[in-house]
């Protein structure tokens, strides 16, 4: 078990971490969502998603889920010893699932697209992508939600019973 220093620094790391991951999703889905002036524009926004992509959203996720596995293994919380928990764990891997084998291929998928054809004097029509950037823009939603529902359990830590 930690001491109670050491559960604070802990808790300081992981609420450090979990913010860098739902800012990043956050800061992407606006990116994703923002009409585009010119296809170079486009370009640069998709780029720049997947700047934050690298620096802060997949180190964000793996580091608070490293320190969530150090949370399990060294405090009294353990993994699955509430509801609340159990949800947490679910959520958190389905988002980093969503974003692992979703989100991030298709993106890449649409800046190699969009470098092959992008110039400064021609805009991309609305739906050039189709459906790979709807389903992008959905992701990004959706993975912005379920991150702010994963801050609201852990603050109110609804189904709080310990589970039988």
């Amino acid at each position: 078990m930690l001491s109670p220093k050491g559960m604070k620094t802990l808790k300081v790391f992981h609420l450090f971490f979990i913010m860098a991951w739902t800012v990043g999703v956050l800061m992407m889905g606006l990116l994703f969502w923002r009409h585009s002036v010119s296809s170079l524009d486009f370009l640069y926004n998709q780029q720049t998603a997947m700047f934050i992509d690298y620096a802060l959203v997949i180190p964000g996720a793996i580091l608070a889920v490293i320190t969530g596995i150090i949370y399990g293994l060294k405090t009294k919380w353990g993994f699955f010893k509430y509801r609340w928990l159990t949800v947490k764990w679910i959520v958190g891997i389905a988002i980093i699932l969503i974003g692992t084998f979703g989100l991030h291929p298709l993106s890449l998928e649409i800046i190699a697209q969009a470098s092959a054809t992008a110039n400064e004097s021609i805009s991309f029509p609305t739906d050039f992508f189709g459906l790979k950037q709807d389903i992008v823009n959905w992701m990004a939603i959706l993975q912005g939600i379920g991150l702010l529902f994963l801050i609201w359990v852990s603050v109110f830590k609804p189904w709080n019973q310990k589970k039988s």
